[in-house]
């Protein structure tokens, strides 16, 4: 089963949809399952360093008053909260996330779904968490070591553009597909899933989805005999 979905690490609802994703994945043991990421830059235009405070930011990004805007990060973070997640939405450190982006290009440039896993979890703790600025090279060195990327192609990449291209083709490619937000999720590249589900919905979806790949060997076997 091939997964491919497309994020940007300090988006919340990203946050959420992967966790439940994954927790619905764990239920139901599926083990031959595979995670193609995709870079979507919320705002490629944010800073290296935060500039404003959550709530500031959520005010004017959608145009509400501070308090409509704390009841929607109080929201959130419940959501988050309530999903086991320790989400601290109000304090999180809005930066720039390219370099995390081009760094998730190497993750799976190593063709370990483990290691591709374990960095995007770390970097979603580290911005809803622990709340550190994504844009920050020795926190996103850190946590690529961590998760078990090699040192000296984690400094190649900080310290250079590498990678650049393919964070932009992502782009692209979601701008051709239609794509306006995220998390936007496609299985097995023909059932596309745009924003988050519960995590009972994204288990049906799977339970579907594998339904229809055991039918398919059950024909294709019959066929050979």
């Amino acid at each position: 089963m091939k997964i491919s979905y497309w994020i940007d690490y300090n988006c919340p609802y990203c946050y959420l949809g992967i966790s439940r994703l994954n927790k619905a994945i764990e239920k139901l043991k599926l083990d031959d399952v595979k995670i193609d990421t995709h870079s979507f830059e919320l705002d490629p235009s944010a800073p290296k360093t935060c500039k404003s405070s959550t709530l500031d930011r959520f005010s004017k990004k959608y145009n509400m008053t501070e308090e409509d805007a704390q009841k929607e990060i109080d929201k959130i973070t419940k959501w988050g909260v309530d999903d086991g997640l320790d989400m601290k939405y109000e304090s999180c450190r809005f930066t720039n996330t390219r370099d995390a982006h081009r760094l998730s290009k190497l993750a799976i440039q190593s063709n370990n779904q483990e290691i591709i896993n374990k960095f995007n979890n770390l970097l979603f703790e580290a911005y809803f968490s622990k709340n550190l600025e994504l844009a920050d090279k020795e926190t996103l060195l850190e946590i690529a070591i961590e998760a078990g990327l090699d040192e000296k192609e984690v400094k190649e990449v900080l310290n250079t553009d590498k990678f650049n291209n393919e964070v932009e083709l992502d782009e692209r490619v979601a701008l051709d597909t239609g794509i306006q937000g995220v998390p936007y999720f496609i299985f097995n590249n023909k059932y596309p899933i745009p924003g988050v589900l519960p995590s009972s919905e994204f288990v049906n979806v799977l339970k579907k989805i594998k339904f229809e790949e055991d039918f398919a060997k059950k024909i294709n076997s019959k066929e050979q005999d």
